[in-house]
Formats: structure tokens, sequence, C-alpha cells
């Protein structure tokens, strides 16, 4: 009988903490709408020379700037991350994220039309701060790869001058932001705000006619990242 009633115990032990682990999700996703202020635009201090001629010999002869001085467009996409806890409060995440922009930019005195789009592939550790109330800060730490690519095209021209700038290049997420639970499954996360740099990188292109554009990867892209969205748990 002393058994069957310690068998019977622990059963009821056990029954009791599983119940409590799945009372307290494991996984997280979140999916949303997502902006970069991103130093993405090619400027003067980008670029080492165009057809062996640089920015200044440019201005020299032109009288005008080669290119615009202003790197900062403002892109509009989504996020989505999974975040998997390993206690109450610490987890690890996985994002991946999309952002896309188009403008008109002038280049040694002629408008091009440019098409700017950047990926990410983030990870890292992630912390949230549980408490009693229904808002949920949190903290994160990210990085990963950017897939940063603009390609040029010549406006108003029937023979364009066409130029594709695509490049990989690491990728950081630094910040955090705030849940407001609605019920023990969704929540609505009211803001995510990261510093997300992307490091500079060196490369070469060459234009459709045969043109080659140096560019330096001197200018870190420090840009900032928005997002909002609901989180499933």
């Amino acid at each position: 009988m002393r058994k069957l009633i310690t068998l019977v115990v622990l059963i009821q032990v056990c029954v009791s903490v599983a119940l409590a682990q799945t009372d307290e999700p494991k996984v997280e996703i979140f999916a949303g709408y997502s902006t970069i202020a991103t130093q993405s635009r090619i400027a003067n201090k980008d670029i080492d020379n165009i057809g062996g001629i640089t920015p200044d010999q440019f201005r020299q002869l032109a009288g005008f700037d080669l290119a615009s001085n202003d790197r900062f467009i403002s892109t509009n996409g989504f996020e989505a991350s999974v975040t998997r806890y390993f206690s109450k409060r610490v987890g690890l995440t996985g994002d991946f994220s999309g952002y896309y922009h188009r403008e008109l930019t002038g280049i040694a005195g002629t408008l091009f039309g440019t098409k700017t789009s950047i990926y990410t592939i983030l990870g890292g550790p992630h912390v949230r701060f549980v408490n009693k109330s229904r808002v949920t800060p949190f903290i994160h730490a990210l990085v990963g790869a950017a897939r940063v690519r603009t390609s040029y095209r010549e406006n108003n021209n029937p023979s364009p001058l066409t130029v594709d700038d695509s490049s990989t290049r690491l990728a950081f997420a630094l910040g955090g932001g705030l849940d407001l639970r609605v019920n023990k499954r969704v929540a609505i996360r009211l803001f995510q705000l990261d510093y997300s740099p992307i490091m500079g990188k060196d490369r070469t292109l060459t234009a459709n006619d045969g043109t080659p554009i140096v560019l330096n990867g001197r200018a870190q892209e420090k840009n900032l990242r928005l997002s909002v969205g609901i989180v499933f748990r």
C-alpha cells in the first residue's frame, strides 16, 4: 500500500511539473512591419573613382558634386523572428527581414532610377523581463549577414546606362522593445528599436558600357531599425 501511495504521489508530482512547463511558452514567433533608416545611398565618400575620375576631380571639372553627400534613405519592409527560450527569461533568436526603396538619384549630372533591397539573417541571445504586468520589456543582441543590392538605370534614355551593386556584409541588431500581452498566446509588439549597423565593403562595379566604378568600404552604415507587429506564443 505504501508503495502504491508513493507511486501515486510521484505520478501527481510529475504531472504537475509537466503542466507547469507547458503553461510557460517555450517558443515565440514574431511577424510584422519594419522600417530601416539606412545609409545605403551611394555618396561621394563611398566612391574612389568612376572611369578613373575621382569625386574631387569631377567637382573641379564640372563645378558640382559627382554624387549626393546624403547617404540616408528610408526603407519599408518586414521582419520575422523565432525565439526559443531555455529558461523563463533567456532565449535564442533567429531573425529574418527584408526592406525596399525606390528613388531617382543624380550621378554625374544624370538621373538614374534606383531600386534598393536589403535582406538580413541574424541570430543571438534574447532576454525578456517577465513581470506581473501585461507589458514585457526585452533586449537582444543579434549578429549575422546582410545582402544589400542597388540597381541603377539611366532615366529617360532608350539605351540606358545600367549598373548593379550587390554585396553581402556583416550586420548587427542591438536593441529591444516592449510586448503587450493580449492573452496567454498572443501579444502585440508595441515597438522594437535596434541599432543595426551594416559593415562597409570594398567593391568594383562595371556598368553595361564597360565603365569601372570603384567603391570603398570605409563608410559603415549606421542604421536604425523600427518594427511593430504580433507575437505568437
